[in-house]
């Protein structure tokens, strides 16, 4: 049911959030962090949106280093607390009409284990980066060339 409200805020909202971005044109500042667990990547798929497998992350909040934000989305996304992080990399979008810096980040983790709230994060899973599931983000393929992985 929870899930039925957030759909229906989101297609309410999101015309006017687009509206707001094609005339202002705003800048914008992201986050998105590979998550790696003995040669795997967690992959979300959001509960709402685009509907498609992505990397975990997600806006920056004012005040906040990209840092700070990598492991907020984390511990919010998937319930995972990161020890260390690496930044790979960062670009910029220009989808839907924003002018978005994405910064991103590669974290090693030792346990498998996440949560996901079924809301804004609908599933989750470990995946090898040779079979990646469709559809997935763009960003997926560009994240695992920032890192390397192949």
């Amino acid at each position: 049911m929870k899930r039925f409200f957030i759909n229906m805020f989101w297609n309410t909202i999101n015309p006017f959030r687009r509206l707001y971005w094609f005339i202002f044109k705003p800048r914008t500042r992201g986050v998105k962090v590979l998550v790696v667990w003995e040669r795997k990547i967690l992959l979300v798929r959001l509960g709402y949106a685009h509907l498609e497998w992505t990397i975990p992350g997600g806006g920056v909040h004012r005040g906040e280093s990209y840092e700070e934000a990598a492991r907020r989305e984390i511990k919010e996304e998937v319930g995972i607390v990161l020890d260390g992080i690496k930044k790979i990399g960062e670009y910029e979008s220009r989808k839907e009409h924003k002018r978005d810096t994405v910064v991103c980040f590669r974290a090693t983790v030792q346990n498998p284990i996440f949560h996901v709230d079924g809301i804004e994060i609908a599933e989750a899973g470990w995946y090898v980066p040779s079979t990646l599931p469709n559809p997935h983000r763009p960003a997926v393929s560009l994240l695992l060339q920032m890192a390397g992985i192949q």
